[in-house]
């Protein structure tokens, strides 16, 4: 791109200067110290060094430099240092540069900005983000006196700082930053890579925050710039498919990700070879989203790929491997093969140890809990959760975190399993009292802990306390204006077995009958013609709606399964489980985050 376009032409000046000056004069320095730029930016780290090393013999020859020519030789020199990791020489040399023009070349005040910015580069890489902003700042401010708000080293310096910001988790002034810089650079260096670069980052970062038109907008742009900088099959453009990819299986759109995911996969496989991390990465992404379809063999096959690649490339203990043997054991379990799938999750689980990451430990717990209760093996299943609750307290706070609720809720399922109400009913109202506090009393998630209390409080024939938990979830759902789904149709059927059970068979008839078309708006009865034969039989007759309450308790305590993100199957399916089964969408838990392994 333009990086080469720019080298060309300083090598071309440079020829034309050696012809004319001879091979030592000190103006040559400058086009040396450009040419070690560009090869830097490059990366040819060996070319660029033997390039700055002679703009700094040339420098060194000129007469009358004096103090600014001394400055000049440091910054070079502290460039020098930075590009052999010697951070630390790095950050004297510009320092001591830094000093020289304040004190004695006080009027180049660009230069005065240029090392500000160059130490803020030094701090960031080494770690230290609060020093590193309080230079970017002085630089930015520096800068847009000298060199006017819309210079291109005014943008270098907010593209930074949106970096700085974006560890700090102030995302909005990240956002802020790059859509700054991306007018400066569109001004000034239109259809760039640079412009390019900063598209694909506003992206990412409003992927990251929820902003989807936004991110499509930014990556689509990126895109277009890419492939007329680079051609169709270059891989920077992959790069924006795989994120065009990623930002469709988070929408939802699965076979535009999939789409995008074939077009990156061609090109990184063509590019880079079949055994390249990035085309690993590209078949994680895919069986994840095949995953979300529910095409779980192909979902598997991809998944493998992955692996393979992963523990060529980076062995068999790294943590892309344990992301991916966790997916691949989630899979399994989904499919009932569930003595694979615990095999897989346990190996995910000692690789997630060994690299210590405390909350995909949890993550991994979990899921074997997951498969333990769909093998009915309780007690095991309870000390996965407990040990997952131990965990995520330990590392998010006592009741900080949704994660932790979600383990009180897995720990509250098991004990309903085991027929132990009291218990179950203690973890529910620990996990509703941390969700009424992070999200407030009528969120969605605390209906779906209502749900689970309801629905215990419902077994127990406790019917007025189960009426008022189960109204509550109503009530929330239509505050929110939440469409109905298969959560709903249960609990209105529940609701109306209970009204029966007290006598009150007129409102039991109206949430039968609610139910009922629901169930038919969604388009269900044609394909479920057995949940509709029961539905119909309720509001027909009254025989038997006792046990049609049961059934549909322990139906809903089955499916809740599908929240778990394990559902095998394994367990006998009633006929609610089916229609949530149809009706539900995909779980939360099947977000992939770049990078990272299956959140469950």
């Amino acid at each position: 791109g333009e990086i080469d376009d720019s080298l060309q032409c300083f090598q071309d000046a440079l020829r034309s200067k050696v012809a004319d000056l001879g091979q030592d004069h000190p103006e040559l320095a400058s086009i040396y110290q450009h040419i070690g730029d560009c090869l830097s930016d490059q990366g040819k780290t060996d070319d660029a060094i033997v390039h700055f090393n002679e703009a700094i013999r040339l420098k060194e020859l000129d007469p009358y430099g004096g103090d600014e020519r001394d400055a000049d030789v440091l910054t070079i020199k502290g460039v020098l240092h930075n590009l052999k990791g010697k951070q630390q020489q790095g950050l004297e040399c510009y320092e001591k540069a830094l000093q020289v023009l304040v004190t004695r070349v006080s009027h180049r005040k660009e230069k005065v900005a240029s090392l500000l910015h160059l130490i803020g580069c030094v701090y960031l890489v080494s770690g230290e983000h609060k020093k590193a902003m309080k230079l970017f700042e002085e630089s930015l401010q520096a800068r847009r006196k000298v060199l006017g708000f819309v210079h291109l080293d005014v943008a270098s310096t907010l593209f930074n700082m949106a970096f700085l910001h974006q560890t700090r988790n102030r995302l909005d002034k990240a956002l802020k930053c790059l859509e700054e810089a991306l007018k400066i650079r569109q001004l000034r260096l239109p259809d760039s890579e640079k412009v390019a670069l900063t598209h694909e980052k506003i992206g990412t970062l409003a992927r990251s925050i929820g902003k989807a038109k936004k991110a499509e907008i930014a990556f689509t742009e990126a895109l277009r710039i890419r492939k007329l900088i680079h051609g169709e099959g270059h891989v920077a453009v992959a790069t924006v498919l795989q994120e065009l990819g990623d930002l469709f299986d988070d929408l939802g759109d699965y076979n535009e990700a999939s789409k995008y995911y074939r077009e990156a996969l061609k090109i990184r496989h063509n590019r880079l070879g079949p055994e390249d991390l990035a085309v690993a990465e590209t078949f994680y992404s895919m069986g994840f989203t095949l995953l979300n379809q529910g095409a779980l063999d192909k979902a598997l096959e991809c998944l493998e790929e992955s692996l393979s690649i992963r523990k060529f490339k980076l062995g068999e203990d790294a943590k892309e491997c344990g992301d991916t043997l966790n997916t691949m054991g989630f899979i399994q379990a989904k499919r009932n093969d569930l003595e694979d799938a615990l095999q897989l999750l346990w190996d995910a689980l000692r690789i997630r140890k060994l690299q210590g990451d405390k909350i995909k430990i949890s993550e991994t717990l979990k899921n074997i809990g997951n498969v333990h209760r769909e093998k009915q093996e309780y007690e095991l299943a309870k000390e996965c959760y407990e040990e997952c609750l131990r965990v995520r307290k330990e590392e998010l706070g006592e009741s900080e975190d949704d994660r932790v609720a979600d383990a009180l809720i897995a720990i509250g399922n098991v004990y309903s399993d085991m027929n132990q109400p009291a218990q179950a009913m203690e973890s529910y109202q620990e996990a509703l009292a941390i969700r009424s506090r992070l999200f407030g009393d009528s969120d969605e998630s605390v209906a779906a802990v209502l749900q689970y209390m309801g629905t215990l409080e419902f077994k127990a024939k406790r019917l007025d306390r189960a009426f008022q938990l189960l109204n509550e979830f109503i009530h929330i759902r239509e505050g929110n204006e939440t469409e109905p789904d298969g959560d709903y149709v249960n609990v209105l059927f529940m609701i109306g077995n209970i009204h029966k059970m007290q006598g009150n068979e007129g409102e039991a008839q109206a949430c039968w009958t609610e139910a009922y078309k629901i169930f038919k708006e969604l388009g269900l009865a044609e394909g479920n013609p057995q949940i509709a034969e029961v539905m119909e039989k309720l509001m027909k007759d009254n025989e038997g709606v006792a046990g049609a309450a049961a059934s549909s308790e322990e139906r809903y305590r089955e499916d809740e399964e599908q929240d778990e993100a394990l559902s095998s199957g394994a367990k006998k399916k009633g006929v609610f489980n089916r229609l949530k089964k149809k009706v539900k969408a995909p779980s939360s838990s099947g977000k992939r985050e770049k990078g990272k392994g299956q959140r469950l």
